[in-house]
């Protein structure tokens, strides 16, 4: 955990905020008055994989480092736990988090998420600390999502985790929103090196959630925060809507993503605009057997390096026994540019190495992952 630009009285004071913060609780469960006074929830899980690249090379098959399977061969995507406690009035949780890039994932790790709980009021419920950001349909952990392997929007524009203050309103009971005030850029908590001193505003969010049945839920949100440049008066959002619709065993969704920024580029890259267009789901055949799919659609006005992106995934689960589950997957992309590696291998002139060249715009692989997950 870096602490840039702090003295040591302050990084102790960030370090036990880390330590003692938690992720929110459903408000809903949170307000039943029946509620138990005292709830402690908790597993340990871990997630592993074997892929396979047509390009036959070894190494991730893009420049993106994709915090996940991203690595021919076997690798291992997560292992951790989440512990948290929650009373009627206040909570705690904090999940851990060791595997593959998960330092993409996460600033603090293995902190994952990490932040303190109150409920002041039956429709207010307040969060202070290190949480999951809102942004995007999907989760970090993958049996909670359609595919096992993240969707390319996912990676590239969305934010995984703010550092923060976030306050959960509950007017109706279809509706929710959700505002949030925290460091950082639009991305999450960490700005740029080159960026990161001159920033001086926190960013801020709102979510709108409405739950017009029990069945659909539609949700509206953005992020907003300075770019860098300009001395904070150039802005930068991802504005962002998910719709998702459980039909007796299905799941489906869609998520739509536009990002830009008025006065000069998005923080980090040479991008004023991008969008995407993520639409999937999943069924459950049994309760052993589920598949799900994902297709999406990435698109920037700046293409010298992207461009646009089309990736179509599909994924089967086979629940063996309650706390195991095994899938496979293909995935297929195809971009405007050469992004992924293949052969011919070059050598590298300054440590002799060799490897392989983006001379690419396609890529098909497969993934066989295994996911062990216990708690109550």
């Amino acid at each position: 955990m870096e602490c840039r630009g702090r003295d040591s009285s302050s990084c102790f004071f960030y370090a036990l905020v880390l330590l003692f913060a938690s992720t929110p609780f459903t408000a809903r469960a949170d307000l039943e008055p029946n509620a138990e006074a005292h709830v402690i929830s908790w597993q340990a899980l871990v997630t592993s994989y074997y892929m396979f690249n047509a390009h036959r090379v070894s190494g991730p098959y893009n420049d993106f480092e994709y915090p996940y399977a991203d690595s021919q061969g076997f690798g291992l995507v997560f292992a951790g736990g989440d512990f948290s406690y929650r009373a009627r009035k206040w909570g705690i949780r904090i999940d851990l988090r060791w595997g593959q890039n998960v330092d993409r994932l996460t600033e603090f790790a293995p902190v994952s998420r990490a932040f303190v709980t109150w409920i002041p009021h039956k429709r207010l419920t307040l969060d202070f600390g290190y949480f999951g950001a809102f942004v995007g349909n999907e989760t970090a952990d993958e049996w909670q999502n359609a595919t096992f392997s993240r969707g390319f929007i996912y990676f590239e524009m969305q934010p995984f985790r703010q550092l923060g203050l976030r306050a959960t309103i509950t007017p109706h009971d279809k509706i929710d929103i959700l505002v949030i005030v925290a460091r950082g850029s639009i991305f999450g908590t960490e700005y740029p090196s080159e960026v990161s001193n001159t920033v001086q505003a926190p960013s801020v969010a709102a979510q709108v959630s409405y739950t017009p049945a029990s069945d659909v839920e539609l949700e509206l949100g953005g992020v907003a925060s300075p770019n860098g440049s300009n001395g904070n008066r150039n802005w930068q959002a991802i504005l962002d809507f998910i719709a998702t619709w459980n039909p007796n065993a299905w799941t489906l969704f869609v998520n739509a993503d536009y990002q830009f920024s008025r006065r000069g580029p998005i923080t980090g890259i040479d991008a004023t605009k991008r969008w995407g267009v993520s639409l999937g789901g999943r069924y459950d055949i049994t309760d052993h057997w589920s598949v799900g799919f994902r297709g999406e659609y990435f698109g920037t006005d700046d293409v010298s390096r992207t461009g646009r992106v089309f990736t179509v995934t599909g994924t089967v689960r086979y629940l063996p026994v309650e706390y195991l589950i095994l899938s496979l997957e293909p995935r297929a992309e195809f971009a405007q540019n050469n992004i992924y590696f293949s052969r011919p291998f070059v050598t590298d002139p300054v440590t002799g190495n060799t490897a392989p060249t983006l001379n690419q715009d396609w890529f098909f692989g497969f993934w066989i992952g295994v996911t062990a997950r216990i708690g109550n």
